[in-house]
């Protein structure tokens, strides 16, 4: 039992406030030694800012933290480092345009100098090569450019990073901080990286924060459950159960009616209201299909089948595959300029990748939600009437419950989740009778999920037509009324999916390898 062990970290009445605003309060934690600990909750519970101040990046506006019996006042990051805490964050902090050795020890450079202070740069190749190849990506060659690997093969660098700067610097036993590491990763990924954690926890602890609740019952020995910024609940063994988590997290038990299946229409012969002919390019082969106005259309796979670049042709957000055609209502889309003609006839977009794509960051909530709306916020001279931009952004940050200060704070400042809410409220606060969804609820937690469920049901009710791009396989299979699966660039297998005759996750695997 981890009461009759002394803890490697403690975290005692901690809070943390930003600008007057209180996001955490009086957390008390512990890390015992090999042991993996959960801290679940809902989106703006307060998990990642935890997180940040054990890893020096937010030093806590009160309360003690202590490592390895010592008092533990990180002044920054690198210190935590050196200390023994690394942290594999939920956004990316690599930095694209460098190879994937100098990210894995960028800042540390002067730990491979030899004389003159030139530095060893082959020296950082191979240990990086070595600590890939620990983590199952041999295929990654530590000398080439980041941005040429894909998002997942990019968090498994991350997370190899940790790992290796663990190693570097001679810790005995380090804690692992992992927010989100699973949220745009594959199932094989998935699988390499928790055998890497069972088998690194000889050596080390960890901390997960995840919002897919099996992830927690799987790995965790312990879970801590946050709710509005304090923690409400500590489950041990058996009390691990994805039930008693949901509860704790937002106050009621998850039922059968968790993505709203009763309220899934019968599209029938309706009017075709998105048709996609003979897409091609280098990565798809010959896609076609089409959506129902009202209907919400699943396209699954694993990653790498092409279904991403499907999304980004319809849309037009480059590079995308050219061949083939697009159209919406009737009519087609050209090549050229096929973003602003696809947001003409009502097309938007939720990317999968919301700190680059979706938003921006150092706008305000009420910035981007009216982002694709300007000219319903504009004056008569054209300029933006602040009332108006206002008026349109609480009507949908009430509707999606986005969890902010007001709409005047900037979204860099909001949970994960909430972002991505913003994304969403942008295309309906503009209108749309297409939604293209790619993995919509990548790092929401259970209780906006739900939310968002509802209103995607809101709006296929109102006619709108959705293609819904998703890796978890039950949300795909909840939501959608028909399925596609794509392997190789082409679309394998459809199966019908009404709400009383859905496929099993088995059915859909065996067509997806």
């Amino acid at each position: 039992m981890t009461s009759l062990r002394e803890p490697i970290f403690t975290m005692t009445n901690a809070s943390k406030a930003f600008n007057g605003i209180t996001v955490v309060e009086g957390i008390d934690l512990q890390i015992f030694p090999n042991e993996i600990v959960g801290i679940a909750g809902e989106n703006g519970a307060g998990k990642s800012t935890t997180l940040k101040m054990i890893a020096g990046i937010h030093p806590p506006s009160s309360g003690e933290m202590r490592l390895f019996g010592k008092e533990f006042r990180p002044s920054r990051y690198t210190h935590a480092v050196e200390s023994g805490i690394s942290m594999v964050f939920q956004e990316q902090a690599l930095i694209p345009n460098m190879a994937v050795y100098e990210n894995m020890f960028l800042s540390l450079e002067r730990n491979f100098s030899r004389f003159a202070g030139i530095i060893n740069r082959q020296q950082m190749i191979e240990y990086s090569r070595r600590h890939l190849a620990k983590l199952g990506l041999d295929h990654i060659d530590p000398r080439k450019r980041t941005s040429d690997f894909p998002f997942h093969d990019r968090q498994m660098i991350e997370i190899a990073k940790a790992f290796a700067l663990a190693e570097f610097f001679d810790i005995k036993h380090p804690i692992i901080l992992l927010d989100e590491p699973t949220a745009a990763i594959g199932e094989r990924e998935v699988k390499v990286l928790f055998e890497s954690v069972r088998r690194f926890r000889k050596h080390a602890s960890f901390v997960l924060i995840t919002h897919r609740l099996a992830e927690y019952t799987e790995l965790c020995d312990r879970i801590y459950v946050f709710k509005d910024g304090r923690n409400v609940g500590e489950f041990i063994g058996e009390s691990n159960s994805e039930q008693n988590l949901h509860k704790a997290m937002v106050g009621r038990i998850r039922d059968d009616e968790y993505f709203k299946e009763h309220r899934q229409l019968e599209v029938g012969n309706a009017e075709v209201a998105l048709s996609v002919n003979g897409l091609s390019g280098a990565t798809v082969r010959e896609v076609s299909f089409q959506v129902r106005r009202g209907e919400i259309l699943g396209l699954g796979g694993l990653v790498g089948c092409g279904k991403e670049e499907v999304a980004r042709a319809i849309v037009g957000y480059d590079p995308f595959p050219v061949g083939g055609t697009v159209e919406v209502g009737g009519k087609p889309l050209p090549v050229r300029n096929r973003v602003k003609w696809a947001m003409e006839l009502g097309v938007g977009f939720v990317p999968k990748e919301r700190k680059t794509e979706g938003i921006v960051p150092y706008m305000s909530v009420e910035a981007n939600v009216t982002l694709a709306s300007l000219p319903a916020v504009s004056n008569v001279r054209g300029f933006i009437s602040r009332r108006l931009e206002r008026r349109l952004a609480k009507k949908h940050v009430e509707l999606l419950s986005i969890r902010c200060s007001s709409a005047a704070q900037l979204c860099q400042f909001l949970s994960g989740g909430n972002q991505q809410k913003v994304v969403l409220s942008k295309w309906l606060a503009r209108g749309v009778s297409v939604l293209v969804l790619d993995n919509p609820t990548r790092g929401v937690d259970v209780g906006a999920k739900e939310e968002i469920y509802g209103v995607l049901r809101d709006l296929a009710d109102q006619g709108v037509s959705v293609l819904l791009i998703s890796d978890d396989l039950l949300e795909l299979i909840g939501l959608s009324n028909r399925i596609l699966v794509m392997r190789d660039g082409s679309i394998q297998f459809e199966r019908p999916a009404p709400a009383k005759d859905k496929p099993t996750e088995q059915e859909l695997v065996k067509h997806m390898v």
